[in-house]
């Protein structure tokens, strides 16, 4: 990656102005990262989907996103009060200090019903590109051990973080929130020793940054059949596809963790990119999910 690619819309708000990360410091914030094998993030899947550890006080309402730069001196999220979301997730956003190299960022974030998964998925405007983001699901409860046969239905919710590059009515990068339906079918036990997860997110409707309803969101996305890692109770990475009109418009990947007795929950990850028609407009969704059976 270029420079060009990665430069800040610093000052005065000019998505096409070039630069680099500003002015001294790291690129990424330092330690915090999760370590759990039990936890999943799309950090492995693109450099610059760096987020690497969540947290949640609910006494405050405040979410804490580790390793995303130019966020907040305490990597701290505040609710959006304005959000009207159509499930159990909620809209964050960094709060940038004026006078401060500090940038705007968007976040989704639900902790599941159960209390024993919760997922977070974080995006900006702020780059000439998509700049850095991320999204995570940990397992708050011990590893589960799952069942060696059977084939059962999972049904929950997503949501994600949307930016469109260049769309806004002068050029500027927008972020939309995107909410939706996810229902996924898993088989423990073919293949054999592996079991098989797969899946779709649909019924999906668009929000702007305040989290104000915009209508429906064509299309839906596939989760690619995948196995399972047993011993960790996780997922193997596999592809996402953003499907509109029968055709694959944007690609990249999901994983998940499952938990509860049994597994009974899954809390899974993904994001999706690709252009839409013109090389200087592009799309990338980050989100998350949690599906009972």
């Amino acid at each position: 990656m270029t420079r060009l690619w990665m430069g800040l819309a610093v000052g005065i708000g000019l998505a096409g102005c070039s630069g680099t990360p500003p002015f001294g410091g790291d690129a990424v914030d330092q330690g915090g990262a999760d370590t759990d094998a039990g936890n999943v993030y799309l950090d492995e899947q693109n450099t610059f989907l760096s987020l690497n550890n969540i947290s949640y006080d609910p006494g405050s309402d405040t979410l804490t996103l580790n390793n995303i730069p130019f966020d907040d001196p305490d990597n701290a999220y505040e609710r959006i009060g304005t959000e009207q979301f159509n499930n159990g997730f909620n809209a964050y956003q960094s709060a940038p200090a004026a006078g401060t190299n500090e940038i705007q960022y968007f976040a989704v974030f639900r902790r599941s019903d159960s209390g024993l998964t919760q997922v977070a998925a974080a995006g900006t405007t702020a780059y000439i590109d998509f700049g850095y983001g991320g999204a995570g699901a940990q397992r708050l409860g011990a590893t589960p051990s799952l069942p060696a046969n059977g084939i059962y239905s999972y049904s929950g919710e997503y949501a994600g973080v949307r930016t469109s590059l260049n769309a806004g009515v002068n050029g500027e990068n927008v972020v939309n929130y995107v909410t939706g339906d996810v229902e996924l079918a898993v088989d423990f036990d073919d293949f054999d020793d592996t079991g098989t997860i797969g899946g779709f997110v649909t019924n999906r409707a668009l929000y702007n940054d305040a989290g104000q309803p915009i209508g429906a969101l064509d299309g839906f996305i596939s989760l690619q059949d995948t196995t399972i890692d047993f011993a960790t109770a996780t997922t193997v990475t596999a592809d996402a596809s953003e499907v509109v009109g029968g055709n694959i418009v944007r690609s990249g990947s999901w994983e998940g963790v499952l938990a509860g007795p049994g597994g009974t929950e899954v809390a899974g990850i993904l994001f999706v990119e690709g252009a839409t028609g013109n090389a200087n407009n592009g799309i990338r969704e980050v989100g998350g999910f949690i599906a009972e059976r």
